[in-house]
């Protein structure tokens, strides 16, 4: 049995979960953000009608604590801004209770674009994967179990092998 530890190998190779988990709390934390689950889970949190327009940016705390912190949240224009405001004491309240202690006593409404990364670029004629290409990706993911993480990882790859 092998011993689990955040540093577990398996061929000689990283588990991918343990990288991108590395990656996005380097990233996050500079945000403010202790966690990826407050992104992950920001419609589950706000309810769907708010999330499509409000986005969180980032969260700012009093210098030495992780409480009673500042959330910085991006709204797509003046409705969601004014939404926003008359919610602001149930978003908190929400939030607080998502992360279990009271780490934002404030929200700071900022209008602009909250999915400034995902704007449309003018579609490129789209590249296929070459027979030699699709078939090794589809041997390297054959022995996954599960369908969706087969499924995430062979997009993931196809995607590498298009770039």
């Amino acid at each position: 049995m092998k011993k689990e530890t955040s540093e577990r190998r398996e061929n000689g190779l990283n588990l991918l979960s343990i990288d991108l988990k590395s990656m996005a709390r380097t990233l996050l934390g500079k945000r403010g953000f202790s966690s990826v689950d407050l992104l992950a889970c920001w419609e589950d949190i706000v309810g769907s009608q708010m999330a499509v327009g409000i986005r969180p940016d980032k969260i700012t705390y009093p210098r030495g604590k992780r409480t009673e912190g500042v959330l910085h949240v991006k709204v797509l224009g003046g409705a969601f801004a004014i939404m926003l405001e008359h919610q602001k004491k149930n978003l908190l309240e929400k939030v607080n209770t998502f992360l279990g202690y009271v780490a934002v006593r404030d929200i700071k409404i900022i209008q602009g674009n909250p999915f400034e990364t995902t704007v449309l670029k003018k579609e490129e004629p789209q590249k296929t994967l070459t027979k030699e290409e699709e078939m090794l990706l589809r041997s390297k993911v054959a022995e996954i179990e599960n369908p969706q993480l087969k499924e995430a990882v062979y997009r993931l790859g196809e995607r590498i092998f298009l770039k």
